[in-house]
């Protein structure tokens, strides 16, 4: 799944240098967090316009492992005193899931109970949003894949 495209977010994405990719040491430690401890976390933290932060987790596998590493990354975040506004993921579908989750309104919900998931993020919560792989194209070719007009100058 590419990892090039996050999310639109109120018409606007975050700048390259404001993108921290969680699998390189040299991004964790920019974070201050401890690039050595071996735990799953999201794919991204990313700084959107009008100052908001997200994790993103860019998931072909199952919803379940998605959001816990979104909870661990927002835990690890956390101990370091970063912001998180946003919890994302986006994902292929989830058919292998569909008893256990669904989607309302652009938000994660247990299908059982219908609240929505939530992320942990220190003193307070944030609930999951979820895109389709798709929608994040429809997204990008609404602009013909130029990211220019939404970048934050």
């Amino acid at each position: 799944m590419s990892r090039d495209r996050p999310p639109v977010i109120k018409g606007r994405i975050p700048q390259s240098n404001e993108r921290y990719n969680l699998d390189d040491p040299l991004k964790l430690k920019s974070l201050n967090l401890d690039p050595t401890i071996r735990s799953k976390i999201a794919d991204e933290y990313d700084h959107y316009p009008d100052c908001k932060w997200a994790i993103i987790e860019y998931k072909s596998r199952n919803l379940r492992d998605s959001i816990e590493q979104l909870q661990e990354t927002s835990e690890r975040l956390s101990e370091v005193q970063r912001t998180i506004d946003m919890a994302i993921i986006v994902s292929k579908g989830m058919k292998a899931e569909k008893n256990i989750f669904q989607r309302k309104n652009g938000l994660l919900h247990y299908k059982l109970t219908g609240k929505p998931v939530w992320i942990q993020t220190g003193a307070s919560n944030v609930e999951v949003q979820i895109y389709y792989l798709w929608e994040v194209d429809k997204q990008y070719e609404k602009y013909n894949r130029s990211l220019e007009p939404w970048v934050s100058k």
